[in-house]
């Protein structure tokens, strides 16, 4: 990590594929004082690494593409290991010398589509490995399953927790979400930039359910989950406690709290149900179960099911877990060997449904039909659809239908006609994806034809 802060001063090279500028002439019409990208964008090209895409143009709002970032990449890989940059654009493609040099250093092992767009995800992958680990010190609390929309099975989830721990990227909102199917823009770039070469510019943050752990703490043993039999009063059982006298008369063991459904923010993230119990004699102990077809099958611990019991289980989704989505209730039982089952619940993944049909029916409300692939769906939810990647519509659920008849709720696994309202943007059509809104979204409307 010293190398990289040492050796800074020595980036001297502009590396853009149009002409070069010298940091002190550098004057960009498009990249305001006042902009919270300015400073980052000053810096990233007084560093070298990157540049306006002319003398006078930064194109600050202009998304990254792949060749862009490899090129990025290349370079601090470059200014680590030799001080300077030597790198310069050349040959057919533009671009050639640097995927060569990316290539040959293990900051890359595959070919892209160099001039598209960037995703999220694609281009953590690649500056993942533009500094060795050791310049990519682990400075923030972010336990594997923790960021909520990246699945902890996806071949680019250890590079994005990489770059989360060493506080280069920090996540686009309160739940730390990254976004891996986004874009990204060049302003943002240039403050990953500044983050990645200058360690005192990194962010330190724990993930929300964390905030309490500190990472240095050498008196903190940091934990993904634990385990714990619990009693009546749900606090641990202390196995020092006297030994605990039968009251029979006491009325039989009842569900005061049932467990109800949720659905998480994304695949790998947890959904929790708890349930609590009164009355009955002696503590209390817990079995949770799922029904599979007409068997019933005990939950047990794995690295995706926490506390099968306890009275609370927590489930990360994933669309290969056999216990998303399924009906899960408890058992509980008290010392005197009285037992109760829960209400059933489950444990959904986020909500999409692929529009197999736009309608109208005989009173002119819009309808989509199709079966829903995960989640929760209820009458009042504001939805988004997606065609292409882009979101194209805004909708709010006014019914659920199946059968002809009207439904409170649907889950996954339902085929449904959606009646709804457009709020804004244009109809979905066959093809689209309807999916969980979040106030983040913006409408994309630059591929609709009319």
């Amino acid at each position: 990590m010293k190398k990289v802060l040492s050796i800074i001063i020595c980036l001297v090279m502009a590396l853009s594929v149009g002409t070069a500028v010298c940091a002190g002439e550098v004057k960009f019409t498009d990249v305001n004082p006042g902009s919270w990208y300015y400073d980052d964008v000053m810096n990233a090209v007084e560093l070298g690494i990157i540049n306006g895409k002319t003398t006078t143009k930064f194109a600050p709002d202009d998304n990254l593409t792949y060749a862009e970032a490899i090129k990025i990449a290349a370079c601090m890989y470059q200014v680590y290991k030799e001080g300077e940059v030597l790198l310069v654009p050349g040959g057919e493609p533009w671009y050639q010398t640097y995927v060569d040099y990316a290539k040959d250093h293990g900051i890359i092992s595959k070919d892209y589509n160099y001039n598209e767009k960037a995703t999220r995800a694609g281009y953590m992958e690649i500056f993942a490995n533009a500094l060795p680990d050791e310049a990519l010190e682990e400075i923030n609390n972010v336990p594997h399953g923790s960021i909520p929309d990246v699945p902890v099975y996806e071949e680019y989830c250890d590079e994005i927790y990489k770059l989360y721990r060493a506080g280069i990227l920090q996540g686009v909102d309160s739940s730390r979400r990254c976004e891996p199917s986004a874009n990204i823009k060049r302003c943002e770039v240039a403050a990953i930039i500044t983050r990645m070469m200058d360690e005192s510019e990194r962010l330190k943050f724990n993930m929300p359910g964390y905030e309490d752990i500190i990472l240095d703490d050498p008196d903190i043993e940091i934990k993904e989950y634990e385990t714990i039999v619990v009693g009546p009063s749900e606090e641990p059982y202390n196995p020092e406690t006297p030994e605990y006298t039968l009251d029979n008369t006491k009325t039989p063991v009842e569900i005061k709290t049932q467990p109800q459904s949720v659905e998480t923010l994304g695949y790998s993230s947890p959904g929790t149900l708890l349930v609590e119990a009164t009355e009955g004699s002696g503590r209390y102990t817990y079995q949770w179960k799922y029904r599979k077809g007409r068997e019933t099958y005990d939950v047990v611990d794995t690295f995706y099911v926490i506390g099968a019991t306890t009275n609370k289980l927590t489930i990360y989704t994933n669309p290969n877990n056999e216990m998303t989505g399924a009906s899960i209730y408890c058992c509980v039982t008290d010392a005197n060997g009285t037992s109760i089952n829960s209400k059933t619940a489950s444990v959904f993944g986020p909500f999409t449904m692929k529009v197999e049909e736009f309608l109208f029916d005989e009173d002119r409300n819009m309808i989509v039909t199709g079966r829903l692939n995960d989640g929760l769906l209820k009458k009042g939810d504001k939805l988004s659809v997606e065609r292409n990647g882009k979101v194209i519509a805004f909708i709010t659920v006014v019914d659920l239908q199946m059968f002809d008849k009207s439904l409170d709720e649907a889950r996954k696994g339902d085929n449904i006609g959606l009646v709804f309202e457009l709020t804004d943007g244009v109809r979905p059509a066959s093809g689209d994806t309807v999916m969980r809104y979040y106030d983040y979204q913006q409408l994309d409307l630059s591929d609709i034809v009319n």
